[in-house]
């Protein structure tokens, strides 16, 4: 596995998802190799058996990714060399460079998961630099043996960003629902966040980007404050966009019943989705939702706009969906869902608990691992049929999305 983020070191989704995919790789009996910066370069086995690469590298350094992505071709050809590896796992463009030097090296099968592309974040390639970046993963889907995406919305865009029609999966992300069993005192967390122990508390995690769509969520609030006064916003995150919307929460009159946390430890985190009254998630583009997951795990009702992966993720009443880009409809849901009548907020919660635990993460891993082992036997007969010269008269029935890991 080549990540560019891995805890503790999270900056989006993919650390989670590179942690918990490798943890139940291992469970499943692969031994899996991740290769990650680290405040301090070296190797460690975690308890749970997978095998910790750090590459020391400065992240405040202007060519912070070019010296990234030469460490880990040095480490992972140490790996590759002392280990005999079978594939490379590469999460996103960041790590692309690595990745294909060492596939094409080595002659290892290369897949890649791609968590979301730059036309899909930005709404469109308008600089320099976003073409750069979308030319990498243009280069890493091109090369890749496989494609893993996380939903079928990010299937049919990297269809219609790069042409790509063939060896391409849709395997979504997972949640560990233990880890949200235990209690907290939600009076408590309410009293140190919002500074009232009967506050109604709306909460918000992730990074304050435009796609995240945080400032739909903040003019929402006097429509919510309307109808319910004794509210507060949590919003848990940090990122470019943080000054511009406390200017926003300034200017529309609602600043003091919106606070902004930074960034908070794992811990923290999931103790306020478990004390939230509602969590929303604004987003104006969104490949998945992890966070409305994690929030179903912790039996949290979510309203979520109706965009990308969560169309996919949210549906049979598992929480509220709304048009995005639209302040007034989120505002509504939002009130829907603080003053609701008891049973059919619980029953909202009880259907995402549910899906929540169908997508455990040693289910998503096995399917994961059924392609690793489609793409190796695929490869394996080519080889064969190149070396007796009959390749044209070969048809391979099993082509196409064969896993498919369908959740709703």
């Amino acid at each position: 596995m080549l990540s560019w983020e891995y805890p503790p070191h999270k900056i989006g989704g993919i650390a989670e998802h590179v942690d918990a995919l490798s943890r139940a790789l291992a469970r499943g009996g692969h031994e899996v190799h991740v290769v990650t910066p680290g405040m301090h370069g070296g190797y460690e086995q975690q308890p749970d058996g997978v095998h910790l690469h750090l590459i020391e590298v400065d992240p405040y350094m202007r060519d912070y990714i070019a010296r990234m992505n030469e460490g880990m071709k040095e480490v992972g050809a140490s790996i590759v060399y002392g280990y005999g590896i079978d594939v490379i796992h590469a999460h996103d463009w960041m790590v692309s460079d690595a990745a294909i030097e060492l596939a094409n090296a080595h002659q290892i099968t290369l897949v890649a998961t791609i968590h979301s592309t730059e036309f899909g974040r930005s709404g469109g390639i308008k600089e320099a630099y976003q073409m750069r970046i979308h030319d990498k993963e243009l280069r890493l889907v091109s090369t890749a043996d496989h494609v893993i995406v996380c939903s079928d919305s990010m299937k049919r865009e990297l269809k219609g960003l790069f042409g790509i029609e063939d060896n391409i999966s849709v395997v979504p992300n997972g949640v560990e629902v233990p880890k949200f069993s235990f209690e907290v005192d939600r009076c408590a967390l309410k009293l140190q966040f919002c500074g009232s122990r009967d506050t109604k508390m709306i909460l918000f995690l992730g990074r304050l980007v435009y796609q995240k769509g945080v400032n739909v969520l903040i003019g929402a609030m006097p429509r919510v404050l309307a109808e319910c006064p004794d509210t507060k916003l949590v919003i848990v995150g940090e990122g470019p966009m943080r000054l511009q919307l406390e200017q926003d929460a300034f200017l529309l009159g609602v600043a003091e019943h919106v606070v902004f946390t930074g960034y908070l430890d794992d811990y923290t985190v999931r103790c306020l989705l478990k004390a939230a009254d509602v969590l929303v998630m604004p987003s104006i583009y969104e490949p998945f939702g992890i966070v409305a997951l994690e929030a179903m795990a912790a039996r949290v009702p979510v309203v979520a706009s109706d965009v990308g992966g969560i169309s996919e993720l949210i549906n049979d009443g598992e929480g509220l969906k709304v048009p995005p880009d639209n302040s007034y409809a989120l505002a509504d849901a939002i009130v829907a869902v603080l003053t609701g009548e008891d049973d059919v907020v619980r029953d909202m919660v009880e259907r995402g608990y549910n899906k929540a635990i169908a997508m455990d993460w040693d289910g998503i891993a096995e399917a994961t691992a059924g392609i690793y082992m489609h793409v190796l036997t695929s490869a394996t007969k080519n080889e064969e049929l190149e070396s007796k010269g009959d390749r044209n008269d070969y048809r391979d029935v099993e082509t196409g999305d064969l896993w498919q890991y369908r959740y709703s």
